[in-house]
């Protein structure tokens, strides 16, 4: 149907209708829609240059950019074939960027080995994390894990997890995982301080030139950092925003570079976003935020609102779509080639890979515990593998050769825990143990419970610790256990302590070592035993050192927190460090 009505337009623009409706277009259910004359005309003339089979002439102007383009469309790349070639520089590659005023467009990249740092912004789901993923995409079709190591943390809605297979990413941290990236920033740290010795030591002021230098090779690290925003509050904030001002500063010279996304330039230090030669933005909700970002222009009031559609500002301020990781018709598609592409350069990459942050598990289980390589070695060697130190994730053992070993708790069940553990050495074992105990015997180990059994067993062994001093025999020849000292104490006369005390303090250079368990009661007692206890070097404590006055080591933490689950502190040498145990 279509619409007859007549108007008339009066002399301030209003308009009259003169004729009655009758089209009936009020009871239409659809209206046709009617072409206007030059549609008509463009039709017909279209229709009939495609049916006498006439060219189109070359438009005076270059097509849109096309909202969706992958990284394998601008430039296709195999990547077995690239990790092959050496290069002198890193970049990434962007995207296209449309330059109408020179009727271009063109592929866009950043060479991070000149430039350094890239910082985009935008508004929330206009494409940062994509952008991202671009990033380490590219990267690792372009370079060798030998040649380039990616770190990322994701405070983003884990858009970065599909990268972790990629043989290049030594770690993936999440904001949740406080622990981890505080220790990252430790390794970083290191990292930076190695690489400014490395320069140092050549006289050069550049990675590059050290590498022509000296002819040996580091990898570029890269941190792809998402949701800038997200770590603030966070227990970890001051320290990683130190990091990122310290990389953003310095590491363009030793080939350290941080990528990150942000949502507004406001929500950043001047200190740190000043660092950044690169600063992009998508789609903002104000204009004048992009304005801050790439300066005073005419683009930023018409931003179109599409996913990946930036401003950068290179001779002038080009507007810039950002290439996908890989291809896919919609996000869910795009994520799962993302995981498959990755996974395929994993399996074809089958050297080394990139160390990740060393992190001791949640639980740390016995039998899991007992399988380790380095445990097993430990007690072959006729060491005894106290737990996992929190930092390195390596095992830590006490060699009796060091010296005797306080072990201190406020729970008996740790200190039986505890002993069977060292029941599993090779060492001959002698247990001295109060009347009351839960102690069972076990196969190598020797029981003496009881005060006339105990102090009988005292000394028969300080006898023989004189015969041995007298004879020089220093080879190991027992492992004496105290088990619950504070408890043991108080059923020894003042004869048999002095003994036992000797026992502890000869003892070593006639090849009798000892580990003694003891309760918080420790510190108070001024018996001989307990006065030469608290002089020990070496120990192990299950309790705060804010809660005890027994061991005090010189880097005694100032504001202690409570030790988690299956945490004790380790103490050698009067340093102390905290370890994961088997021991609950």
């Amino acid at each position: 149907m279509e619409d007859h009505t007549i108007y008339l337009i009066n002399d301030i623009g209003q308009y009259e209708i003169l004729n009655e409706d009758l089209s009936g277009l009020e009871a239409a259910e659809t209206i046709r829609e009617v072409p206007t004359e030059l549609e008509a005309i463009v039709d017909q003339m279209d229709a009939l240059t495609k049916s006498l089979g006439i060219a189109e002439l070359p438009q005076p102007w270059l097509p849109p950019l096309a909202e969706r383009m992958t990284l394998e469309e601008i430039r296709p790349l195999s990547f077995e074939q690239a990790w092959q070639e050496k290069k002198q520089s890193v970049s990434i590659l962007l995207g296209v960027a449309d330059i109408p005023q020179e009727q271009k467009q063109e592929p866009v990249s950043i060479n991070l080995t000149k430039d350094g740092n890239v910082l985009l912004y935008g508004a929330p789901g206009t494409g940062k994390t994509t952008f991202l993923q671009s990033v380490a995409m590219d990267l690792a079709r372009n370079y060798s894990p030998e040649e380039v190591v990616l770190y990322l943390l994701d405070f983003g809605t884990n858009g970065l997890a599909p990268l972790g297979s990629l043989p290049h990413v030594a770690d993936l941290m999440l904001l949740d995982q406080g622990e981890k990236i505080a220790k990252f920033v430790r390794i970083l740290e290191q990292e930076l301080a190695k690489r400014k010795k490395l320069l140092s030591d050549y006289g050069v002021g550049t990675m590059e030139l050290y590498r022509q230098t000296s002819g040996k090779e580091e990898p570029t690290l890269v941190i792809l950092l998402d949701s800038f925003e997200a770590m603030r509050d966070e227990a970890f904030e001051p320290a990683l925003q130190s990091l990122l001002m310290r990389v953003s500063r310095e590491g363009l010279s030793i080939g350290v570079h941080l990528v990150m996304t942000a949502g507004r330039q406001s929500n950043l230090r001047a200190t740190l976003y000043s660092n950044f030669k690169h600063q992009l933005t998508l789609k903002q909700n104000d204009s004048s935020e992009v304005r801050s970002i790439v300066g005073s222009t005419p683009l930023a009031t018409t931003m179109e609102d599409i996913k990946g559609r930036a401003l950068m500002k290179r001779h002038e301020v080009d507007v810039v779509q950002f290439a996908l990781p890989v291809a896919g018709h919609n996000d869910i598609q795009v994520v799962e080639n993302l995981r498959t592409e990755a996974q395929t350069m994993r399996e074809a990459w089958q050297v080394s890979r990139p160390s990740a942050i060393p992190m001791v598990p949640e639980e740390l289980e016995a039998s899991a515990f007992y399988q380790m390589p380095a445990v097993k070695e430990a007690y072959a060697a006729g060491q005894l593998p106290l737990g996992l130190d929190m930092e390195t994730v390596e095992t830590v053992t006490w060699q009796v050769a060091k010296g005797n070993l306080l072990y201190l708790t406020d729970k008996e069940s740790q200190m039986t825990s505890f002993m069977e553990q060292i029941a599993k050495s090779q060492h001959k074992l002698v247990v001295l143990a109060p009347r009351l105990h839960s102690l069972s015997k076990q196969e190598g180990m020797e029981l003496v419970s009881g005060e006339e059994a105990v102090a009988n067993m005292i000394e028969a062994l300080a006898q023989r610790v004189e015969e041995r001093l007298t004879e020089r025999k220093s080879q190991h020849d027992l492992t004496l256990l105290v088990y619950d000292w504070g408890s043991l104490a108080d059923e020894l006369d003042a004869n048999s302590i002095s003994s036992l005390t000797f026992i502890l303090d000869k003892g070593r250079r006639a090849g009798y070592h000892a580990i003694i368990m003891s309760d918080l009661s420790l510190g108070r007692r001024i018996d001989s035993m307990s006065k030469l206890l608290k002089t020990y070097k070496y120990g192990l404590s299950a309790v705060r050192f804010s809660d005890q006055t027994v061991l005090s080591p010189i880097n005694k933490p100032l504001r202690e927190q409570p030790l988690e689950s299956q945490v004790h502190y380790y103490i050698e040498d009067n340093i102390a460090s905290k370890i994961k145990v088997i021991m609950e």
